[in-house]
Formats: structure tokens, C-alpha cells, sequence
């Protein structure tokens, strides 16, 4: 096999698939799993809460809002990502928070 991929070809489009869908299952299993434990929902809730993912608003007037919306713009990702993969994690985080808050 050459260097140089042959995008017309349908058996390599097939294997480029295969491995694509094989990333994409691993990556949502490796989130799952960090998801499952205590530790790893707090770290992920961490991330989100930088990203401000439920701030009210992000609108500042000036080219703060850029950064603002960039940087939920990765939260949205982050959170598309856990819905994809564990719907229930989500809960548990924002469970895990309530309880730390009440507890705390």
C-alpha cells in the first residue's frame, strides 16, 4: 500500500469509517468511566463550571464576550459529550453539587 490514500476507494472509505466509529465509541466509554466515579464527576463539573455553562449572561459590551462565549462554547461541547454518553452523570453531578452545598 502506498503512502497516499485513495479517497475513491470504496474498501479504504470503509476501513476509515470502521476506525472512526471505533474512536468514537472508545471516547465515550473513557467519559463514561470518568463519569462513573465520584472524582471524576467533580473534576468534569470543575471544567463546566469554568466554561460558566449556566451563566445567566455572558454579554459584557465590549470583546469580553468573545472570550465569554469561547469558552462556554467548550462547555456546550463538554456537556453534548456527557448527554452522548451517560444522560444520568449529568444528575449525579449536579446531585453531588446540591449535596456538597448543603452539606458544606
Amino acid at each position: 500500500m502506498s503512502d497516499h490514500e485513495d479517497f475513491t476507494d470504496p474498501q479504504q472509505h470503509k476501513r476509515r469509517k470502521k476506525k472512526h466509529e471505533i474512536r468514537l465509541a472508545q471516547e465515550s466509554e473513557d467519559l463514561s468511566k470518568v463519569l462513573s466515579e465520584p472524582h471524576g464527576r467533580r473534576l468534569v463539573w470543575r471544567i463546566l463550571e469554568q466554561t460558566k455553562l449556566l451563566a445567566p449572561d455572558m454579554f459584557t459590551g465590549n470583546s469580553t464576550t468573545f472570550y465569554n462565549l469561547g469558552k462556554r462554547d467548550i462547555g456546550l461541547w463538554l456537556y453534548t459529550e456527557i448527554m452522548a454518553s451517560d444522560p444520568k452523570a449529568f444528575i449525579d453531578m449536579m446531585n453531588d453539587q446540591l449535596k456538597e452545598t448543603l452539606d458544606g
